[in-house]
């Protein structure tokens, strides 16, 4: 179908396939004649059935589904990079390192999942004494939120004129972080 020279109007149209795909077609000129080729096709997944009769809605309705999708998947990945520290053995940095317990990681999972939309997800990191953490940096900015799996967690922060942090935070049902450190992260 790519090669078939395609009428203006046949080009210009959404054409539904039966795989709840949309394929859009981008013409450019190559003769004389107005005749058109397809130089690009794009094929989007949607499910009609889902979306709203508003043509506006439908793509916010879209977009906004598919950027959950990813953070989902994100986050998804996050906790399985969590999760593979279980799999971690004595020695496993080659100075007697230490595995995280599970409780540890637990913890961990346990605030990644509660993370507020606003807050950038973090990197994991573990260290040789068991200590799972979290953290994010760019620039100048950096910050990081440690588990020992006591059932609390410490955190430090540094933006190059300041730094911020505690030493025990009690991990409750409802995970709230200190508001400077929010204030930090939401920097980067």
């Amino acid at each position: 179908m790519m090669n078939k020279m395609l009428s203006k109007e046949y080009i210009s149209k959404k054409i539904s396939h039966p795989d709840n795909f949309l394929i859009y077609y981008k013409p450019y000129k190559i003769d004389r004649n107005q005749s058109y080729h397809i130089s690009t096709i794009h094929i989007t997944p949607i499910r009609f059935d889902k979306l709203r009769n508003n043509k506006h809605t439908d793509k916010v309705s879209y977009f906004e589904k598919h950027k959950n999708l990813i953070k989902e998947s994100k986050v998804q990945n996050l906790v399985t990079a969590l999760r593979n520290y279980l799999d971690l053995y004595y020695d496993w940095d080659g100075y007697q390192g230490i595995a995280p317990q599970v409780k540890t990681v637990e913890e961990s999972i346990r605030l990644v999942q509660k993370l507020p939309d606003s807050i950038p997800l973090p990197k994991p990191m573990v260290s040789g004494t068991g200590i799972v953490g979290l953290f994010w940096g760019k620039n100048n900015i950096y910050a990081e939120i440690c588990f020992e799996g006591d059932g609390t967690f410490w955190y430090y922060g540094n933006d190059g004129n300041f730094e911020i942090g505690e030493e025990s935070v009690s991990l409750k049902e409802e995970i709230i972080l200190p508001a400077d450190l929010i204030n930090l992260i939401n920097k980067i």
